[in-house]
């Protein structure tokens, strides 16, 4: 089973911006939406073909630590946090609206020609030249929200968006979890495959050098020589491709540890052992309360009601306080003497109802109902998708482990029919074709066995991504 679909369902759909500043600013915080006797590894797998490091470079690991370091050192997470650290921003800066709104500002005139006032008089119109070469000005200016019938649901979305942007850090990380266990088990498979190979590789070796003696002696034909030398031959491509593939798989688990591809890994677990795993109904029901995701869209669906209700009261009165203190001077010199200066100070209200607007508000409202029923759907399409990846989840599990029982007996019946195959080509009673066949017969079961082992890992890790798990 793949990991990919936990990536897939993190992906949330993003609304289109409200109107007012504030529901404009929730509007860009709901983006934040839219995962036993077996082969045994050995206690040691060195990144052999990585360039040679310093013994500092080298890093040890099992699977929790790879698990540990990928939530803590890869992108999607350290994005997800990102998100998140944005999302408290808004919160503040919603809630700002509810606090006094202070200012200060100061202004300074240098007036090159100085301006002039005109007036009729009995000889005429004249001038008469006002102000001064300096032109000084100092206010400070309070406004305070009394009502604004708006401002506490768009607070509550905010606050709603700020926990489901918690949720989705936690998403990032069950996701990167699965990615990380992923990894770790390719990686493991690739080195068990590549001692499969070799150890078919040393088995063809040495069948070819027992029938090179018996050419020799005289005992054995030229058929059986050409047919042992083209088997060895044979045997080096695969082991070629399987060592390519293991050099790909560590560098794929470094890329996803955040690693750089020059660092030395020594992974030293093996590949979990198969046990009995709890009911499909209990994982269902842990999935239910467990998973992030889950938890994000329920609260991006209350988000959205809160949204629309802010955006209905939007157009209700909005009542404010505002005061005014102003202190100016105007003088000759430059810095002017306290008679120069002048003060002034206002306080009033400032009370506003939106006749018509165009029908631009009711369109706002329009669109954070479609929005609302988005969510929904999105949160219903989300509880089927959970239920199916843990179903399927559960049935890959179940399936890997009775490969593994399957495999491992395979196994040792592949090899005990090798054994009597060496002995019956050794004492003339068999042909080159049947140990060639056995020889097969035990690579393949030893390859099964192996993707047995790595397809039961992966299938626990998706498991425990898909109940919300790390």
């Amino acid at each position: 089973m793949s990991g990919r679909w936990y990536g897939a369902v993190d992906r949330l759909h993003r609304p289109r911006p409200a109107s007012r500043p504030a529901a404009a600013l929730l509007a860009a915080a709901l983006t934040l939406a839219p995962a036993a006797g077996g082969l045994r590894a050995q206690q040691a797998l060195p990144d052999t073909t990585a360039p040679a490091a310093p013994r500092g470079d080298t890093i040890t690991l099992g699977v929790q630590e790879a698990v540990d370091m990928a939530m803590s050192r890869n992108e999607q997470v350290l994005m997800a946090r990102a998100t998140a650290a944005e999302a408290a921003g808004i919160v503040k800066q919603v809630g700002a609206d509810a606090y006094p709104q202070i200012s200060a500002d100061f202004s300074y005139t240098r007036n090159i020609q100085k301006p002039v006032i005109f007036f009729n008089g009995a000889n005429g119109v004249q001038q008469i030249t006002i102000g001064n070469d300096n032109q000084y000005s100092f206010g400070l200016t309070l406004s305070q929200t009394l009502l604004d019938f708006s401002l506490g649901p768009a607070r509550t979305a905010a606050r709603l968006s700020r926990d489901a942007s918690a949720d989705q850090v936690q998403a990032a990380r069950t996701s990167v979890a699965l990615a990380a266990r992923t990894a770790y088990y390719d990686v493991l498979l690739g080195r068990a495959l590549v001692d499969v190979q070799e150890k078919a590789l040393e088995q063809a070796q040495r069948r070819l050098d027992q029938v090179q003696d018996f050419y020799k002696a005289g005992t054995g034909s030229e058929f059986d020589l050409l047919t042992a030398q083209v088997e060895v031959d044979n045997l080096r491509p695969p082991l070629i491709e399987a060592r390519n593939r293991y050099a790909l798989s560590r560098n794929q688990l470094k890329r996803t540890l955040g690693l750089p591809l020059d660092r030395t890994l020594v992974l030293t677990d093996s590949f979990p052992t198969p046990s009995d795993s709890a009911s499909l109904q209990r994982y269902m029901e842990l999935a239910e309360r467990a998973r992030p995701d889950l938890k994000a869209q329920r609260v991006r669906v209350q988000l959205q009601e809160e949204n629309l209700t802010a955006q209905k009261r939007s157009s209700l009165p909005v009542l404010k306080l505002i005061a005014g203190l102003t202190r100016q001077a105007s003088s000759s010199e430059l810095l002017p003497p306290g008679q120069d200066f002048a003060q002034s100070a206002t306080a009033g209200l400032d009370f506003s109802v939106p006749l018509f607007d165009g029908r631009k508000r009711s369109g706002e409202v329009q669109q954070a109902a479609a929005q609302k029923e988005r969510e929904q759907f999105h949160l219903r399409q989300l509880e089927e998708n959970v239920r199916l990846q843990v179903q399927q989840a559960y049935q890959d599990l179940d399936a890997a482990r009775q490969r593994i029982q399957a495999s491992q007996a395979n196994v040792q019946r592949a090899e005990k029919a090798l054994q009597i195959a060496e002995t019956r080509f050794k004492n003339g009673l068999s042909t080159q074709v049947e140990l060639n066949n056995a020889e097969l017969a035990v690579t393949q079961a030893r390859t099964n066995r192996a993707q047995a082992l790595h397809d039961y890992g992966v299938a626990r890790a998706n498991l425990l991504a898909a109940v919300g798990e790390r």
